[in-house]
């Protein structure tokens, strides 16, 4: 798997954990001497939390990304009902609805997880690249659409602790399509795309600015960007808001930044429903800001 990172022993200390416990592929000895000299100083008790939490999440974004409608579905789900109607216009059908809009013949998945989007576009013959800096996110989209360097055909849908019901997954995508790297959202990674994608990113990264700089940046002339956003800004600094004060709202804020890149608003709907499960007791609801830019 093909690794762009700027800082590879941080990165290391914090997912060095995640890829030498590989259990499908594991590295071998070589790589593993290699991957331990280059990594920086490493807590044990960290790399265990880090491995079982960064699996947990997999799986449950696993299901988000792939296993919304068989939920929805469950007679035994009492969330099953809302998941159902808001299925028309839900984050995945306000997607396919803007790619359909779209047609791009290349795209890029920003933060991709574990590749639903990227799926999406793939199945539209749209060459796409998602990438992310979760390295057990990037394995799973790999090994669900790539079936690379496994296929992946199942996923642990979990109840309350470690206990669990495994999932079968069905995937439709195009693999010639569609590839995945492990890079920062924050970095170059190709030639600009007709659509680049960042999908509840913007509120994660440390500097939202400069993702916006890269989304233009990879964008074609004429080529269109889609941001979609919950405004949580988890671990983003303050100072680095777009929006969030008691005078500025983070959706105006979003607008006026991408505005002075010279992005126009093509579409918008402030109050995308996102529905998906961490585990059997407990579902997370956002209403999500989408937006699609064209760049002039």
């Amino acid at each position: 798997m093909l690794l762009l990172i700027e800082d590879l022993p941080g990165y290391l200390k914090d997912h060095l954990g995640v890829i030498l416990h590989l259990t499908d592929t594991p590295p071998s000895a070589e790589m593993t001497a290699w991957l331990t000299a280059r990594a920086a100083d490493t807590d044990p008790r960290h790399v265990r939390r880090s491995m079982k939490l960064e699996d947990r999440y997999v799986n449950a974004f696993l299901g988000a990304h792939y296993d919304r409608d068989p939920l929805a579905e469950d007679r035994d789900n009492p969330l099953a009902g809302l998941l159902a109607a808001a299925g028309s216009e839900d984050l995945w059908a306000q997607c396919s609805t803007l790619i359909d809009k779209v047609r791009p013949a290349s795209a890029l998945d920003m933060g991709c997880s574990v590749g639903g989007l990227a799926a999406m576009l793939s199945r539209r013959q749209s060459r796409t690249l998602g990438f992310d800096t979760s390295f057990l996110s990037v394995l799973a989209a790999r090994r669900a659409i790539l079936s690379a360097p496994t296929p992946l055909d199942s996923y642990r849908a979990y109840g309350e602790g470690d206990r669990y019901h495994r999932h079968t997954l069905s995937i439709a995508a195009k693999p010639q399509y569609a590839d995945f790297i492990v890079a920062s959202a924050l970095a170059r990674v190709t030639e600009p795309v007709e659509l680049a994608c960042a999908v509840n990113l913007i509120d994660l990264v440390p500097n939202p600015a400069r993702l916006l700089d890269m989304l233009v940046d990879q964008t074609t002339d004429d080529g269109h960007v889609l941001i979609t956003s919950p405004y949580g800004w988890s671990d983003v600094a303050r100072n680095r808001w777009l929006g969030g004060a008691a005078d500025d709202s983070s959706p105006v804020a979003l607008r006026s930044a991408a505005a002075e890149r010279g992005l126009t608003v093509v579409w918008e709907n402030q109050q995308v429903p996102w529905m998906w499960r961490d585990y059997s007791r407990f579902w997370r609801l956002y209403l999500v800001d989408a937006v699609l830019f064209t760049r002039a």
